[in-house]
This record gives structure tokens, C-alpha cells and sequence, in this order.
């Protein structure tokens, strides 16, 4: 294991920065400042995470790397079974790299990161052998001391909400639901329930629909260990299911026709 202190050169260095904030307000009602939090992979692919009392703005080169502290590779890379595919080097700028979610949501000491990494790369695994035009591609992982450090899947130029603040005039809803439908159908005749349909999760190339983030698609029945987004689902789950899937169906045409019905009115102004 490296044991140097972080190279952090500058913020933009940073995988992850966000400031938390407490729950309740304070007595004027305004948001109570907790901590802020970042996360830094070095070139040797080593996993940094610290937390400072500093708002994030006020941060310096020197408290970031007097505060990140080293992560043990087992708490965010899985060993790397011997089926996995291991993606072809070098990469080009058309593909993207997925690593570990660097967020502190989800503490480093469970070993939680790496069991979704691996979950994810499992599933990607299965998808390569059953692909879909309208989810994600995926083309291995990347390999590192026997440990996978990331997924490589293909770029796409655009999220759906960037082409619905383009020309929408040309945009079909029905088309953008019916590919939608047709990645999660796919998903579900092989048993799989994605669990976390958002706008967030849709990319758009040229005019295919892309589903990505696999990292809460699981068999039906399994238990979940991040799932669904405040706003998306009629009720907190842990288990992976069909129906998941159905209800935040429906809350996304809703969403789609009202962002192309505002930016319709814009374009109208």
C-alpha cells in the first residue's frame, strides 16, 4: 500500500467536494453548515477522503492534502474475480471510466463501495452477454492489484435534460418513452429490476435513449444497498422489484412533458 501523503495539487483535483449540512435549520431558519467533505484518487489509483470544518470555498491546497487520509483498497476496489472482462488499454476519449462513488454517504469501514462495484460489474457482465440498444455499453473493467478500480462504459454526448434545454421542437415523447420502456423490459426478461429511474440516469446520443448507472439494477427479490430517489418512488424500498420500476415509469412521462411543455414557452418568448 502507497503510504504517501495525497498529491492534491488544486481542487479541481478532487473526485468529490460537498459541504453537509444538519437536518434542522437554525433559529432563523437558515440551513446549519456541518462539515465539508472530499475525495482524491492519485495516479497510482490509491483512494484519499477528509473532511474539514471549512466551507468549501474557503479550502486550500494545503488543508486538503493535511486532511485526506489513505483508505484501505479493500473498503472501495473488490477483488477482481477470474470471469470478469478486463477492458482493452489504452482508453480512448469515447468511453467513460465508473469508480468507486466517493460521496462519504456510505461508510468506508462497511466495505459497501466495494461490494457495489462489484455488483455493478456483475451486472454489466451479465448486459454484455444480453445487450440492449438503449442501455449502456460496457467493454470490462479495469484491473489494478487484483482489484477492480473501475468500469469502462461508452461516453455519450449529452444527458437528457442538456437536449431538453436544446431545440425541443424535434423531440418525440413518445419515442424517448417507448426506448425507455424498451431498456426496462429488457432488464426485466432477464429478471433484473434497475431500481433508480431518474432524468439523472438518461443519456442521449444524437436520438437514442441511453439508460446508464447500473449500480442499483439487481435480480428481482434481492436485497438493495442504495435504491431509488427522493421524488421518483411512491415509498422507500430495499428490495428489487418490478414494480419499482413501474412507478417511476410514470412519474417520468409526467416530468418529460413538463420540461418540454417549459421549454416550449421559452423558445415561444
Amino acid at each position: 500500500m502507497d503510504d504517501q501523503a495525497p498529491r492534491v495539487k488544486s481542487v479541481r483535483d478532487l473526485r468529490h467536494l460537498s459541504e453537509v449540512f444538519s437536518w434542522e435549520d437554525d433559529e432563523n431558519g437558515n440551513p446549519v453548515f456541518l462539515y465539508s467533505s472530499f475525495g482524491f484518487i492519485s495516479d497510482d489509483q490509491y483512494v484519499y477522503f477528509g473532511q474539514s470544518k471549512l466551507r468549501k470555498y474557503d479550502l486550500t491546497v494545503e488543508i486538503l492534502n493535511e486532511s485526506l487520509k489513505l483508505i484501505p483498497d479493500e473498503e472501495v476496489y473488490p477483488q477482481a474475480p477470474s470471469h470478469i472482462t478486463t477492458a482493452p488499454t489504452p482508453l480512448d476519449s469515447n468511453v467513460f471510466v465508473k469508480g468507486p462513488t466517493l460521496t462519504g454517504c456510505i461508510p468506508f469501514s462497511t466495505g459497501l463501495l466495494a461490494k457495489l462495484l462489484l455488483q455493478e460489474a456483475e451486472i454489466l457482465e451479465l448486459l454484455m452477454r444480453h445487450p440492449h440498444p438503449n442501455i449502456v455499453r460496457y467493454h470490462g473493467c479495469l484491473i489494478e492489484r487484483g482489484r477492480i478500480i473501475g468500469l469502462v462504459l461508452d461516453r455519450y454526448p449529452s444527458t437528457l435534460k442538456q437536449r431538453l434545454q436544446s431545440d425541443v421542437r424535434d423531440f418525440n415523447i413518445e419515442d424517448c418513452m417507448s426506448s425507455i420502456t424498451a431498456a426496462l423490459d429488457h432488464l426485466h426478461s432477464l429478471r433484473l429490476g434497475y431500481n433508480d429511474l431518474k432524468p439523472d440516469n438518461i443519456m442521449v446520443d444524437e436520438d437514442r435513449v441511453i439508460i446508464v448507472d447500473m449500480g442499483s439494477c439487481q435480480p428481482f427479490g434481492h436485497s438493495l444497498i442504495t435504491a431509488g430517489t427522493p421524488g421518483w418512488i411512491e415509498e422507500e424500498f430495499t428490495v428489487s422489484a418490478q414494480r419499482n420500476d413501474e412507478i417511476a415509469l410514470g412519474r417520468f412521462r409526467t416530468w418529460l412533458e413538463e420540461q418540454l411543455s417549459n421549454s416550449l414557452k421559452r423558445t415561444d418568448v
